[in-house]
């Protein structure tokens, strides 16, 4: 497949920053459309070294960097509280962002940057996207009203460029419109204490739980899990048995007694829905039929 390389420098020689400290940067790629566009390798370069003007104050900012198909738009969330930086760009793991590189900026040295991907994937890289746009976005994050100056990072994107149909295009275009509109505050995840990863997760290791194995029994080894007598003739199981040992599978242990005797909490895994939770209704699944009499596969 033939594989493009795109390179682009952004060069200021002053940005000022607004009252809330921020200053957002933008810079469009036209790309052909009609394409899925694979982009396998990133690569970002600070050409300068950027320095304060107007202050005679050492603190330095912290920037980031987004490539994406659409343009970023700033959140409501901070990105560093102690020095009040907010309305920063979405995560790196949002579906909108293709490369994130964060930089803090230091006085009279190259910034130091971190990035997602991390420079080994950012090398083989497979992300994918459908738009016939690419946008390079930079957010300064300073002191209030600060000028700052000597700005200079160069990019080389690397993109693997794959015809498609039209219906697989729009819709790759459409996803990625909706993924564009983020959320200005998430928070999603949850704590868990120790007792309820121990209680929910596996409730056996630490309070007892679901019966996991046989116990010693003299029918244990003959009849295995399925009540068939050694002796005998097999039997017919009916859904009713069935049924009755998977409610057994589930069957809660004190934590001071014995696992059981029985079914161990796995011989659920993989049963279809009827046994597992109980017919849903009379002849369920339903069942349609053709006119010559034959079952319809749906």
């Amino acid at each position: 497949m033939p594989v493009t390389i795109i390179k682009e420098t952004i060069e200021l020689n002053d940005i000022q920053l607004d009252g809330d400290g921020n200053c957002f940067i933008q810079k469009k790629i036209n790309l052909q459309s009609g394409y899925r566009h694979m982009l396998q390798q990133v690569d970002v370069f600070e050409d300068a070294i950027p320095f304060l003007r107007g202050s005679a104050s050492d603190e330095q900012p912290n920037y980031e960097i987004v490539i994406s198909p659409y343009p970023q738009i700033p959140t409501n969330m901070l990105y560093n509280e102690n020095t009040l930086q907010q309305n920063r760009y979405v995560a790196g793991g949002d579906d909108s962002v293709l490369f994130k590189a964060n930089a803090r900026v230091r006085l009279n040295n190259h910034s130091e940057f971190t990035q997602f991907p991390s420079t080994q994937i950012a090398a083989q890289n497979k992300s994918y996207f459908y738009s016939d746009h690419l946008y390079i976005n930079i957010h300064f994050m300073g002191i209030d009203d600060l000028v700052y100056g000597n700005i200079a990072l160069s990019f080389m994107l690397v993109m693997d460029n794959i015809k498609v149909n039209l219906l697989e295009s729009t819709m790759g275009i459409l996803k990625e419109s909706h993924d564009a509109m983020c959320a200005l505050v998430m928070s999603q995840g949850h704590a868990i204490s120790i007792n309820d990863l121990r209680g929910n997760v596996f409730p056996m290791w630490r309070y007892g739980g679901i019966r996991p194995e046989h116990t010693l029994s003299p029918n244990a080894v003959g009849s295995f899990f399925l009540q068939v007598p050694t002796t005998d003739k097999e039997l017919m199981q009916s859904t009713a048995t069935i049924r009755n040992a998977v409610g057994r599978a589930r069957r809660m242990s004190a934590f001071d007694e014995a696992f059981g005797q029985t079914f161990p909490d796995w011989f659920r895994f993989n049963l279809n829905e009827g046994l597992v939770s109980g017919p849903v209704r009379d002849q369920w699944p339903p069942i349609k039929h053709d006119d010559n009499g034959n079952v319809l596969c749906l």
